[in-house]
């Protein structure tokens, strides 16, 4: 299909006349045509290039393969996109001029950059951390007499609060990798599983709520948490502890919510972060529990959990559902990985992903965890050059975040011969189609708006944002 598609696309938009009706038979398409269009595109070599749109010919036939929007039809809303912040992404920011470091932190974050809206953070130690830490490593600590945020101090409440410069109302959600070694079954911080008797579970309840407090105190607006990061998983040299499904609900419904409801603390919890496909493994377990259920918001998933962001939505239409983590691959920041994230993107989004996270922000040029753990990242500091260079994927991101707004709603379209497009309707009443040509070719266009057909030629491998005013 790559070498042979030859396909015309069509944007209608329906203007109505003053004081006519439209037929019944005839859906409205929108309600009144754009006055403007803005197309960027970025291929490879040519990354956030803002693209002329030109009249099509009049002899241009109008193909039956066409794109058509229908902002008449409304889905999910869509909460934000933003990535995590790791305590080895401000170590390399803080190795490079205070002028580039803002610079840097202001085309993350702010409006007239990327834009990110969301962040997530880790509770204690993760696999880009500078080390293992808890915030109570003293065992037998039931009551939380040593709790203390001190480590969060040096990188991650900095980090946080330098974006938050540009973003003022940047929204952050947290997970642990791992709990406080003591509460779990090897007395490690990796390769154990979480223990299940009511003490612990109860002390780790308590933990959430005063770290919870405790950076809500600085400054910091969480505004949700998830009980665990990949709760299946614990083979790997990093943070890590498993949860069986009904060690998890049992935290969540007798502990966790009845915690922060004695505390009076209001915060979304969510289930997540989950990796599996099976919906039976942990997702029906919680969400279905009579009791449980109603006090979780949504769903986090990641890796070959999103294969099941359709299903969840349809079987739980009340529960929100983001995407937590993108693919990390090896530190390649390659321009295929690039395409594979957006291409990502688009499918989570139009399957009811209301928000969407990378994973590291920034790291230093070599990409490795303190664990040897190389990963992609959407910046990345040269320390030696003291110069920042930003990845393919941010543009990636970018090409999302900075053009689909917070309570921006999902609408209708029919992609004809493209499947990778995606389209939303924002707060202002802006339209924005999203496209990828994964496709070894450049494909030709026909966008018709206001009547007037306008030509486009998609180039091959390319990401592709038009915002219709």
């Amino acid at each position: 299909m790559k070498n042979r598609l030859h396909c015309f696309v069509l944007l209608v938009i329906a203007t109505l006349a003053a004081g006519a009706i439209q037929s019944a038979a005839a859906p409205t398409v929108c309600g009144s045509g754009p006055t403007s269009i803005r197309w960027i595109c970025s291929t490879e070599n040519d990354r956030w290039h803002e693209r002329t749109v030109e009249p099509a010919e009049p002899a241009t036939p109008v193909s039956d393969l066409r794109i058509s929007l229908d902002p008449t039809q409304t889905f999910q809303t869509i909460d934000g996109f933003g990535g995590c912040f790791n305590e080895l992404g401000w170590e390399a920011l803080t190795a490079i001029p205070d002028d580039r470091r803002e610079a840097a932190l202001k085309e993350l974050f702010s409006p007239g950059g990327a834009n990110f809206t969301l962040g997530r953070a880790p509770i204690g130690a993760n696999d880009f951390s500078l080390g293992w830490y808890s915030f109570n490593e003293t065992p037998g600590d039931y009551e939380m007499k040593d709790f203390s945020i001190a480590r969060s101090r040096e990188c991650l409440l900095p980090f946080i609060k330098a974006a938050m410069k540009y973003q003022p109302t940047l929204g952050i959600w947290a997970s642990p990798w791992c709990p406080p070694s003591w509460m779990t079954t090897n007395g490690r911080y990796r390769q154990g599983s979480m223990k299940s008797d009511p003490q612990t579970l109860a002390a780790y309840a308590l933990y959430f709520s005063k770290f919870i407090q405790a950076w809500r105190a600085e400054g910091i607006p969480l505004y949700a948490v998830h009980p665990q990061n990949e709760m299946a998983l614990n083979t790997n040299v990093y943070p890590q502890c498993v949860w069986d499904a009904g060690t998890l609900n049992l935290f969540l419904r007798d502990h966790l919510l009845p915690q922060l409801r004695r505390d009076q603390i209001d915060i979304e919890v969510w289930l997540g972060t989950v990796v599996n496909e099976n919906l039976a493994e942990y997702v029906d377990p919680i969400l279905g529990d009579p009791v449980t259920g109603p006090g979780i918001v949504g769903v986090g998933y990641q890796y070959g959990g999103q294969k099941t962001f359709l299903a969840t939505h349809q079987k739980y239409p009340g529960k929100k559902l983001a995407q937590t983590e993108t693919e990390c691959y090896g530190g390649g920041n390659a321009w295929d990985q690039a395409l594979l994230t957006f291409g990502h993107m688009i499918e989570d989004t139009a399957n009811f992903a209301n928000s969407y996270f990378f994973w590291n922000l920034v790291l230093d040029e070599s990409g490795l965890s303190r664990w040897n753990w190389r990963q992609n990242s959407l910046l990345t500091v040269d320390r030696k050059t003291e110069t920042v260079h930003y990845n393919h994927e941010f543009y990636a991101m970018k090409h999302f975040s900075a053009t689909v707004l917070p309570g921006a709603r999902r609408i209708a379209v029919q992609s004809g011969p493209l499947p990778k497009c995606v389209a939303f309707q924002n707060p202002d009443d802006s339209r924005v189609l999203i496209v990828l040509n994964d496709t070894d070719r450049t494909i030709s266009a026909v966008l018709d708006a206001s009547g007037m057909p306008m030509r486009l030629d998609l180039p091959a491998q390319s990401m592709n944002t038009f915002t219709l005013r």
